[in-house]
């Protein structure tokens, strides 16, 4: 081949590395560009978009976070997200802690927030058997919620959900359905963002243990979590439950009167221990000494060993029980035996 020709061909092969260099160059530059720009957009149009607490535990690998936002549905896209956290070198530098975000959020503010953002939550414990009323009032001595707004939200689902609630309920309130758990608020939560925070749990809850159970059963969800909250409004030790459970089945099944004191002292005007004779007398669905059957819904939030009681009750011809002062009770199969245990105690 002629010097000439050889001198072309080195110069063309020169050319064509230098090009190829330079592509590969401007794709380093311009493939995480697009990558940015078309990954970095959030889960929800919403920029009002509820707010989540999500705990991010210590030891907690990048990928292990990727996964708990994708289920907590914080982000639209888990391998977009984890392709972000690379390209911007983010991937050992996400921190521990408690953070509140947003399905509105785009990764990079998400990110933001993962790398130099700490909340520090409040642990908040809400006891089996609470009402709404108390939870409120709970929530407000903690400087969390203002009592009356909390009241007002919970009793009609609308106001939180709007024409998108999670559940299928036959009343407006939320009444039963706030699951009772440890759950870590932070000051300047939203009182939505709390009550969707508990029936969240309420939904997790139930779908794993309880719907399962449903088909077995002759009862509705709502009927399970209602008995559930008498139940658990009446029980002060556990071993209890299914008995207590036992009695109002038993009860139901021959169509007798619940005769429920937790139901009466919920519609009652003062907030007292104990249900006097005029109490029995008020006009209301859930005065199970008027009205037979189930009352209209919850009066509280039952917990999981409550509604389990319910579907799985002790096997009992127990139809009356009596307190025997000491957080236990007396149960009896006749009504003459339940005046003697009555008499015994000293009622």
């Amino acid at each position: 081949m002629p010097e000439s020709m050889q001198a072309n061909a080195k110069r063309t092969l020169s050319s064509t590395v230098r090009f190829l260099f330079t592509l590969a160059f401007l794709g380093a530059l311009i493939v995480p560009s697009f990558l940015l720009v078309a990954g970095n957009r959030a889960l929800s149009s919403d920029p009002e978009a509820p707010m989540k607490l999500v705990r991010i535990p210590q030891g907690m690998h990048a990928r292990q976070i990727v996964t708990l936002l994708d289920e907590e549905e914080i982000i639209a896209n888990a391998t977009l997200f984890h392709i972000i956290l690379k390209v911007e070198g983010a991937e050992q530098s996400l921190k521990a802690g408690s953070y509140l975000l947003s399905p509105g959020m785009t990764p990079l503010a998400i990110i933001e927030e993962l790398q130099t953002g700490r909340v520090q939550a409040e642990r908040v414990v809400i006891p089996e058997g609470f009402e709404i009323r108390r939870i409120a009032d709970l929530l407000e001595t903690k400087g969390l919620a203002d009592r009356d707004r909390f009241i007002e939200l919970a009793s009609d689902v609308k106001l939180v959900y709007g024409e998108d609630s999670p559940l299928d309920l036959p009343l407006a309130t939320l009444e039963g359905y706030l699951y009772p758990d440890t759950y870590f608020f932070h000051e300047g939560q939203s009182e939505e963002d709390m009550i969707r925070q508990m029936v969240d749990r309420f939904i997790a809850v139930t779908e794993a243990e309880i719907v399962p159970l449903l088909e077995e059963s002759e009862f509705s969800l709502h009927e399970v979590v209602t008995l559930a909250s008498i139940v658990e409004r009446e029980i002060a030790v556990d071993h209890e439950r299914p008995v207590v459970a036992s009695v109002y089945l038993n009860r139901l099944a021959i169509d007798m009167p619940l005769q429920a004191d937790p139901t009466v002292r919920y519609v009652t005007p003062e907030d007292r221990p104990q249900v006097l004779y005029r109490d029995l007398e008020i006009d209301s669905p859930y005065n199970t000494y008027r009205y037979r059957g189930l009352p209209p819904g919850p009066i509280a939030s039952p917990g999981l060993a409550s509604m389990l009681a319910v579907l799985n009750p002790a096997e009992t011809d127990y139809y009356f029980f009596v307190s025997r002062r000491d957080g236990t009770h007396e149960f009896t199969r006749t009504y003459n035996d339940h005046l003697r245990a009555r008499r015994t105690l000293g009622y």
